[in-house]
């Protein structure tokens, strides 16, 4: 029989779990990391054991799109009142991008029922939808960007006429958000260009993630991209905006000793019945010139527009 009184035999089994799981004390300084959580958010033991957990992982964001902060976060409300919590969230991959996560934090107890640390269990979220996505087939030169590892700029173009002949045909309406990183070019001037193109990569796979399963997103610029959100309502479409936008603020890259980041502005405007391609990429671009015209890092959806 197992000799469960053994410790090491559940460090054992924890360490080779495919689920992440990640054990602080009560000061939320890092005593455990399986190999889970390395896979998982690229990070070693190594680079986290004695750390507080907040600077490797709680950059996170939940579900209803606003930071997660002390106030905010599971395992400090957790060991606050002994309650477990389940999240869905977004982890910080160590290459820069956010990552959604399902997340469960437990306190762990002594002997007399204080909470003396807490538990952190998390699995990637699927973004896979069960049917294959568009873009899961392409290859780099046949409809794949080499930098960003989306689809390139004659894939989405294409892809976006059919997406609105199918609207047309089965009056099934998609929202259009067009996402320029801001002032990539002074980034570039002052860090080079592989840093811009690194920083493109990580702020891609970011958007990519922050998407739902049957939403698309693809190259449309040097600087900008262009995601199809399926089926959405005009709130639907800035609440998606809203969130790719602080997802992408939060995302960094290392580099030479500084970590980098950018912002991002988002146009969007939602399908209308009738409406043909032009116009309707004609309101994107205006809703993102406001955007731009704000300053940046900013998200804005217009309506529909009027009709004399």
């Amino acid at each position: 029989m197992l000799d469960l009184q053994n410790v090491e035999i559940f460090r054992a089994a924890l360490e080779s779990l495919h689920t992440g799981v990640c054990v602080v004390d009560k000061d939320r300084k890092i005593n455990f990391w399986n190999d889970g959580a390395e896979r998982i958010t690229g990070y070693l033991r190594q680079d986290v054991l004695g750390r507080f957990c907040g600077e490797i992982l709680l950059i996170k964001f939940h579900e209803k799109k606003t930071a997660i902060c002390e106030n905010f976060c599971p395992l400090v409300a957790a060991m606050r009142d002994g309650q477990a919590r389940d999240s869905r969230v977004y982890l910080h991959h160590k290459s820069g991008y956010a990552l959604p996560v399902h997340l469960r934090a437990v306190p762990i107890r002594d002997a007399h029922g204080h909470v003396i640390g807490a538990v952190e269990s998390f699995v990637e979220r699927s973004w896979m939808s069960t049917r294959r996505r568009p873009d899961s087939g392409l290859i780099v030169g046949h409809g794949l960007d080499a930098l960003t590892q989306l689809p390139d700029y004659a894939f989405t173009e294409t892809y976006l006429t059919d997406r609105l002949k199918f609207a047309s045909t089965h009056a099934i309406p998609f929202g259009l958000l067009c996402i320029q990183l801001d002032q990539l070019d002074a980034l570039t001037a002052m860090h080079g260009l592989d840093a811009a193109e690194s920083i493109l990569n990580v702020v891609a796979r970011t958007l990519r993630y922050g998407l739902d399963p049957l939403d698309f997103v693809g190259c449309w610029s040097e600087d900008q991209f262009l995601a199809i959100v399926a089926n959405c309502s005009e709130s639907d479409l800035w609440t998606t905006a809203e969130r790719l936008r602080r997802l992408a603020q939060s995302s960094e890259i290392a580099w030479w000793g500084d970590q980098l980041s950018v912002t991002v502005s988002v146009g969007g405007a939602v399908l209308v019945p009738g409406e043909d391609l032009i116009p309707l990429l004609e309101r994107t671009g205006s809703a993102l010139k406001q955007a731009v015209a704000k300053g940046g890092n900013s998200a804005i959806v217009l309506g529909a527009p009027e009709t004399s």
